[in-house]
């Protein structure tokens, strides 16, 4: 959707630095916006001087829309990671309450769960938007970024993959994995990224090729919430642990501060392409 149609967006902000992204393409655009930080999981040292932040318990959920009305925004953005929280604290809240009631009633699992979410907040009179329909900048493009590119080995790895990936994707189990010479070393869970390196990085073989790292889009998800992204973390943690080249989701990934991430993976000689 055209960002023209947005009076004020809020901005839900979680972990990692998409919040930030969505709020400085706010004020290229001048588009109104506010930032409900939620509390613990937001990184907090982003926003210093931010005068349009607000924060919550992840679970205040009366507050939060309270807020948001208050403040007259029209519109919602889900932003950064968000660790699986106590569900049954929802109960120390009127609307939380209600909301729970509502994820029990329709499930638990990821996808399932944002898709309440996203479905309770219209129901209070907000308009769910993509981050990257007012960050567009941040959408990854088919396309090798890096200098290294994928040898032939990596492509069939690669391909591999994605037949592992698209095998289990009616499960909702997660959006990436980590493959090594046609061996799948594992599969992203409730855990994320971030943890799927780490744990793959003490299972990898000693082969002549190293791991890769594949995310793509869950093919029934909603496109305007928890698309995958990666970050000068991911390329850090990859190097790590020996992976040597990430594939993402081209159109469906979002690349976050897409310049220190291309240098720093330039920089250690990892591949990144939109696939």
């Amino acid at each position: 959707m055209s960002h023209n149609k947005i009076s004020k967006l809020g901005i839900l902000a979680g972990a990692g630095n998409l919040p930030k992204h969505v709020a400085d393409a706010c004020k290229a655009k001048s588009i109104e916006y506010c930032i409900i930080g939620l509390d613990d999981e937001m990184d907090s040292h982003l926003f210093e001087g931010e005068k349009d932040l607000h924060k919550f318990k992840i679970h205040s959920v009366s507050k939060i829309l309270a807020k948001l009305k208050e403040e007259n925004v029209t519109h919602v953005t889900l932003t950064g990671r968000v660790k699986r929280a106590d569900l049954a604290r929802l109960l120390l809240d009127i609307k939380g309450a209600k909301l729970l009631a509502l994820i029990l009633k329709n499930g638990i699992a990821d996808n399932a769960i944002l898709t309440t979410i996203m479905h309770f907040i219209e129901s209070e009179g907000f308009k769910i938007v993509a981050p990257e329909s007012v960050a567009s900048d941040i959408i990854v493009q088919k396309g090798c970024l890096t200098k290294v590119k994928p040898d032939e080995s990596a492509t069939k790895d690669i391909h591999q993959g994605l037949k592992v990936l698209k095998g289990i994707a009616s499960f909702d189990v997660g959006q990436s994995l980590i493959i090594q010479g046609g061996l799948t070393l594992g599969v992203e869970a409730a855990e994320g990224t971030d943890e799927l390196i780490k744990r793959c990085g003490e299972v990898k073989q000693v082969v002549d090729v190293a791991p890769i790292l594949i995310k793509v889009a869950k093919p029934n998800q909603d496109r305007r919430v928890d698309l995958p992204c990666i970050g000068p973390r991911t390329i850090e943690l990859a190097f790590k642990y020996g992976i040597r080249g990430i594939a993402i989701d081209s159109g469906s990934t979002l690349l976050l501060e897409p310049e220190e991430t291309i240098k720093l993976a330039n920089k250690y000689k990892i591949f990144i392409i939109g696939i």
